[in-house]
């Protein structure tokens, strides 16, 4: 192996003579290989196993390409191609895509040969605490605490929620058959008179910033300050349940929550749009969600004429 690095590097010194030129700045114009002691634009993992004959994991911490040539790379990938009028970046990963879909002797594509090696790869490293890849990476993102005081995972829910926020999107599968069929005449009413609303995939959402808490609502009608949620007997605590009821009421399966519990959560939620957005919010309780219809119809009649 000392033969190899020896020949390396009487190449490199013939071939990369402007890497010593009195005014090559170390890091940008270059960087070091702690092993070799050459210049170079940048250290490659091939260099790195066939000449050094090392791992990549054994190799020292240190810079392994120049900011000259990570410029210069950003550069060429911003060149447009003038036949298909696409930067040469987005060429390659066409080509990319288009080379990973390829299907081998075996019928594997190039994708389904990517993840196995990358399952096989975390498999099969165990630290001494018996954790493969995936085991540490699941740690890593519910004990690594960011900036914000926030784990990986909490501020990867957060991105979550806000993307959903801005596209008008609950991340669910979208309102129940009930909620849809109870509260037809009001998207009916909204439809006939052109009124712009969001329901079913597309709920209006916030997040309320003093409390970290984000929100979605059945429907919403920003133009008209009006929000409605259907409140299903079996996950909403109605306030005119009797006392023992009241004292009985908790939601039907996941972690137990009482009556009082779920009313303070949902007028919050109202508090916290009505706060931030200025808009009311209207209830449609399933015992009497006729009469609760009817009154907002109502409402939403006299707004729509009114303006």
């Amino acid at each position: 192996m000392q033969k190899k690095i020896i020949e390396f590097i009487k190449r490199n010194q013939k071939r990369n003579q402007h890497l010593y030129s009195i005014d090559a700045v170390k890091g940008y114009d270059y960087v070091i290989c702690p092993i070799s002691g050459q210049r170079l634009s940048m250290i490659k993992s091939n260099y790195i196993i066939k000449i050094l004959g090392m791992k990549i994991e054994d190799y020292p911490n240190v810079q392994r390409i120049c900011n000259k040539r990570i410029e210069n790379i950003k550069s060429g990938l911003k060149e447009i191609d003038l036949e298909s009028g696409l930067t040469r970046y987005e060429l390659g990963q066409i080509k990319a895509r288009d080379i990973l879909k390829q299907v081998d002797e075996l019928g594997q594509s190039g994708y389904a040969r990517k993840g196995q090696k990358t399952r096989e790869t975390h498999m099969s490293r165990v630290d001494k605490m018996g954790r493969n890849g995936y085991q540490r990476q699941a740690h890593a993102r519910i004990t690594t605490v960011l900036k914000n005081g926030l784990t990986v995972e909490q501020n990867s829910h957060r991105k979550q929620k806000e993307t959903l926020i801005k596209n008008n999107k609950t991340g669910s599968d979208g309102a129940s058959k009930q909620s849809k069929k109870s509260l037809l005449p009001i998207i009916n009413l909204l439809k006939e008179n052109n009124v712009k609303f969001y329901f079913d995939s597309q709920e209006y959402g916030i997040n309320d910033i003093e409390t970290g808490n984000y929100y979605f609502w059945d429907l919403t009608i920003p133009d008209h300050n009006i929000a409605i949620e259907y409140q299903s007997s079996a996950w909403h605590a109605d306030p005119t349940l009797t006392e023992d009821e009241w004292k009985n009421w908790n939601t039907p399966k996941g972690q137990k929550r009482t009556a009082h519990e779920v009313l303070t959560y949902d007028y919050n939620k109202a508090r916290s749009l009505y706060k931030n957005r200025g808009i009311i919010t209207y209830y449609v309780w399933e015992k009497t969600q006729e009469d609760d219809i009817e009154r907002i119809l109502c409402l939403l009649k006299t707004q729509i004429t009114k303006y």
